[in-house]
């Protein structure tokens, strides 16, 4: 299976540069702005759009009718694309540390604010790669944005209509923010046997 994610390292290698120039830029903005947390919730979205390019240089290639006359399993297959998605979110929380280190964050601050992003990075890795391996690499770029979007704009129109007042206590908040990570790889593994199965009962 690291063979797999190996050749996917390698075919994102030429869009290197590019990423490296967006995440200077964003980078730039928030040292500008002073504000480390928001270089730490762009890129935790960003490493979704580099694993949805990792899926569509496999489809655009027909990657996968090749691999499935080598002795690869299909969960094999699966699995490698949630094993780079957990590589690169490695890479994103070793990169935010960083940022925070260089802002001199206070420690709670940054933990709490890590656990934040390794949330949002793991929840959205499982909601992409059920919809991609089930639609495709093109439609599943419009149904995140919906699945994302839908609730976020729910409870602006919920709380602009004054039917729910949210109060919030910044010590539960801190508290549900480290709960966050180890809920998103509970639905990071409901994902992966969602994905696996999937991918089974399709046909190429």
């Amino acid at each position: 299976m690291s063979g797999l994610v190996y050749k996917d390292l390698i075919n994102l290698k030429q869009q290197w540069k590019s990423y490296l120039l967006i995440l200077v830029f964003w980078g730039g903005l928030s040292v500008m702005q002073k504000n480390p947390y928001f270089f730490g919730g762009m890129f935790a979205v960003y490493l979704s759009i580099v694993l949805l390019t990792a899926c569509g240089y496999d489809e655009q290639s027909g990657w996968d009718k090749y691999a499935l006359t080598m002795p690869v399993s299909r969960g094999r297959i699966v699995l490698s694309k949630y094993m780079l998605g957990l590589l690169l979110d490695v890479l994103g929380f070793a990169t935010t540390a960083i940022f925070f280190v260089a802002a001199r964050t206070p420690f709670q601050e940054m933990i709490t604010g890590q656990c934040i992003f390794q949330t949002i990075s793991l929840c959205m890795l499982a909601i992409l790669l059920p919809l991609t391996f089930r639609f495709g690499v093109e439609k599943a770029r419009t149904s995140i944005a919906v699945a994302m979007l839908t609730p976020v704009l729910i409870g602006y129109l919920v709380v602009q209509s004054g039917v729910w007042h949210p109060e919030f206590d910044p010590e539960q908040l801190v508290h549900a923010a480290y709960l966050g990570p180890a809920v998103g790889l509970c639905l990071l593994a409901v994902s992966a046997a969602l994905s696996v199965r999937i991918y089974k009962g399709k046909e190429f």
